[in-house]
């Protein structure tokens, strides 16, 4: 009788804990769109379908609350096209995944660090298949 009681006990408990254990896990980045904030280092390569090799390399800015801007150097098949800016919006969910629309029609998907030093992006765009990886370089200011 002990031993049921025990078992019903600990099975009790497991249910009762499963959607804490399975929110904690989904919520890698609590800080949501705040988890990318400050300058970070970019840099992306791929191609896109009828214009040829693409890559890139600049800094990003984002501020926490949506908003970002981009300023980089792109080579488009050996073409070079310095001082390229273009502004975004974004999201980062609990699960560190997140998505960027740039105002030059373009979207990608990412996942960021949980500390949000660090994140991994592709566009999904039709016709696209470039990829890269941002570092922060820059740390946000409290007063940014």
């Amino acid at each position: 009788m002990r031993k049921l009681f025990a078992f019903c006990a600990l099975a009790g408990i497991t249910v009762a804990l499963a959607p804490q254990v399975l929110n904690a896990a989904e919520s890698q980045c609590p800080l949501g769109t705040a988890t990318l904030k400050g300058t970070y280092v970019v840099s992306g390569t791929g191609m896109v379908v009828g214009v040829g090799s693409v890559t890139a390399v600049g800094l990003h800015t984002w501020d926490g609350q949506g908003k970002t801007v981009a300023a980089y150097t792109l080579s488009v098949n050996g073409n070079i096209y310095r001082g390229v800016t273009v502004t975004g919006s974004y999201s980062v969910n609990p699960d560190c995944t997140g998505s960027l629309t740039e105002s030059d029609g373009s979207h990608y998907d990412f996942v960021v660090l949980p500390d949000g030093n660090k994140a991994t992006w592709i566009r999904t765009d039709a016709g696209t298949v470039v990829s890269g990886t941002e570092v922060r370089l820059k740390p946000p200011q409290d007063n940014e």
